[in-house]
């Protein structure tokens, strides 16, 4: 396969990611996009091995990691800024608090995925079994979307039926005040 039609199959699949996602997000289906995203990355590592050229050469890879690695760091400032801003003025709004929260936190998770994986990278050597490390990435990733996706269900939620807000469960906070449809 040459590099050409690796980039093409590429950017055919990013169009039909965005067709499914956009699908999935109208029918309220959030499964489905998980599964096809998954698909696609397996489809496009192993069609990038079947490339026959080069696909990237070391200036490449460095640059990716200086800019990754400022874009990061943006990230967090920017995140951890916004963080303080919203949480301080939570007594103004409530659902400022969330926000905040979910910003602190991502932040969080970003910088220990980041540390994580740039300790694996500088003592990893790369080898036939990196493709064994790769399922198992894979295979962990999707048990804890699965997991995920049980435990934050809404089994303690409020559900519209019939025009009305419903208990389903015993949800901790009122009903929504925005109306059921």
């Amino acid at each position: 396969m040459t590099l050409k039609n690796y980039q093409r199959i590429k950017l055919g699949l990013a169009f039909v990611l965005a067709f499914i996602f956009s699908q999935a997000i109208i029918h309220k289906n959030y499964l489905i996009p998980i599964a096809v995203m998954l698909v696609s990355s397996l489809v496009l590592m192993w069609l990038r091995r079947r490339v026959k050229g080069v696909i990237a050469d070391e200036r490449d890879y460095a640059t990716g990691g200086k800019s990754a690695l400022l874009a990061i760091q943006i990230y967090a400032w920017i995140a951890t800024l916004s963080m303080f801003i919203l949480y301080a003025l939570r007594d103004i709004n409530p659902a400022y608090e969330p926000i905040a929260m979910t910003l602190a936190f991502s932040t969080c998770i970003l910088m220990l995925v980041y540390a994580f994986v740039f300790r694996y990278l500088s003592n990893f050597k790369f080898s036939a079994k990196k493709n064994i490390y790769l399922i198992f990435v894979l295979i962990l990733s999707i048990i804890l979307a699965i997991g995920t996706l049980r435990l934050f269900s809404g089994e303690d939620d409020w559900m519209c039926k019939d025009g009305t807000w419903q208990k389903h469960g015993q949800p901790s906070f009122p009903a929504p005040n925005v109306e059921c449809k």
